[in-house]
């Protein structure tokens, strides 16, 4: 009796969840139910995507959605002399464009550069909007998917302005090892400077302190978190707080 109990409660989860696919490795596509997967499977494809390339530009019009499996997006305000900062980091967790849900804009709101290359389920943002107005229970997702980036976009102005270097760039590679599905991960000096809107030397003595006390290790462009609980107190709490929203919101949060 109690084996065939298993059986039936097996089929009844397998009605209701999406199949299990490559696209499955985002965290809001794995949470999809059967009726979401069954519309909109047939739009999405896996892409590669590599590192530095500019998904939109400010202001420019979106017209594709990208569902970042291990690759890592970040969101970068750009300053009319050209300097630029990071406010928000998109993984496997969530999905880029998601202001373009929110009604009838098609702009990016800033710059969406890829930081760490990898795969990705794109698919037309008609298309997507088509489905969200068809599925409640995926428009309920992406809506607290967007909701949590909005708080992280929050903090990180809060944390640019008041915490040190070296707790914001602990944060920083905390995020990117969440989102990375990997110990190990292409990274410059020059890029992380950039994110942080700090000179490199900054970044360069940071990491020389980070090395020394056991929590990463850089060569050759690569970087490998060796320490994440270390790494976790070296870094301001805006991590903790950030990583909270994303837990209380999502039900497949980008975490480790």
């Amino acid at each position: 009796m109690a084996r065939a109990k298993r059986r039936l409660a097996s089929r009844k989860a397998a009605k209701t969840r999406g199949p299990s696919t490559s696209h499955g490795h985002n965290g809001l596509l794995a949470a999809f139910n059967r009726d979401d997967w069954e519309f909109l499977r047939p739009f999405l494809e896996v892409v590669e995507l590599k590192r530095g390339t500019v998904l939109y530009e400010a202001g420019d019009p979106v017209e594709t959605v990208y569902f970042p499996h291990n690759a890592v997006v970040s969101l970068v305000a750009v300053m009319n002399d050209g300097s630029v900062a990071e406010t928000g980091t998109i993984g496997r967790e969530g999905f880029t464009g998601s202001e373009t849900i929110l009604g009838n804009i098609d702009a990016a709101n800033s710059r969406c550069l890829v930081q760490v290359a990898g795969t990705a389920s794109k698919v037309p943002l008609s298309t997507l909007r088509n489905f969200l107005d068809e599925q409640a229970h995926a428009r309920q997702l992406l809506l607290a998917y967007t909701r949590a980036l909005f708080a992280q976009v929050l903090q990180s102005v809060a944390c640019n302005a008041t915490h040190t270097v070296e707790e914001r760039c602990a944060r920083w590679l905390l995020m990117t090892h969440d989102r990375a599905e990997a110990d190990t991960f292409e990274l410059t000096q020059e890029f992380l400077a950039v994110m942080l809107c700090v000179r490199r030397s900054s970044v360069n003595l940071v990491g020389r302190a980070f090395q020394k006390a056991g929590l990463i290790s850089y060569s050759r462009g690569k970087i490998t978190i060796l320490d994440r609980v270390g790494l976790e107190g070296a870094s301001c709490e805006c991590y903790g707080i950030v990583r909270k929203v994303f837990e209380q919101l999502l039900p497949h949060p980008g975490t480790k």
